[in-house]
């Protein structure tokens, strides 16, 4: 009888209680949108925040936003995604670009450039109505094995070392646009 009880609790407990479980729920689906082939890009806005402010002369906002635009716009001619056609859709980006710098969160800060991290929402828009949306959380750049170890010894002081950094940020938004089609 015993094993009895026991088979009939094993069965149970590998079954569930089916009965009682509620039926997953479907996922929602979501609309497809049609976009025009080729987008119009406005100027990409770019908001600069750092912990620290380091003795060094790094890019200004202003300096960044310019770097940024230039290299969507070249990447963007380079896919074949930039027109000047008032009927196409228009990419309405917007980054916070979070430069760092090495111990800016410790009491000994210097003022060595670390991997920066950045953010950024893309808006497809047709004319003032929002088609689409792509938004990128808080992400860190992560160089190579040559860069880390520049990371490591503070050797990134100087703001050509941003353009990098820049170029990526660029790369990883115009592979975002990409999926979007």
């Amino acid at each position: 009888m015993k094993r009895l009880g026991v088979v009939l609790l094993f069965l149970a407990i590998m079954t569930g209680c089916s009965a009682t479980q509620e039926p997953k729920a479907a996922k929602p689906e979501v609309p497809k949108v049609m976009l025009t082939n080729k987008f119009q890009l406005q100027t990409a806005t770019l908001h600069l925040s750092e912990l620290i402010d380091a003795e060094p002369s790094y890019h200004t906002e202003k300096e960044l936003q310019e770097l940024l635009n230039m290299q969507l716009k070249r990447l963007l001619e380079n896919k074949k995604l930039l027109t000047e056609d008032k009927r196409a859709n228009t990419l309405v980006i917007t980054v916070n670009y979070e430069r760092r710098f090495v111990g800016d969160k410790t009491p000994i800060p210097s003022s060595a450039l670390a991997y920066p991290s950045y953010a950024y929402a893309i808006d497809v828009m047709d004319h003032d109505k929002l088609l689409t949306k792509a938004t990128q959380k808080k992400k860190s750049f992560k160089g190579g094995l040559a860069m880390s170890k520049q990371v490591i010894t503070k050797a990134l002081n100087d703001k050509r070392y941003e353009n990098t950094f820049i170029n990526a940020l660029a790369r990883d938004i115009v592979k975002s646009i990409q999926a979007l089609q």
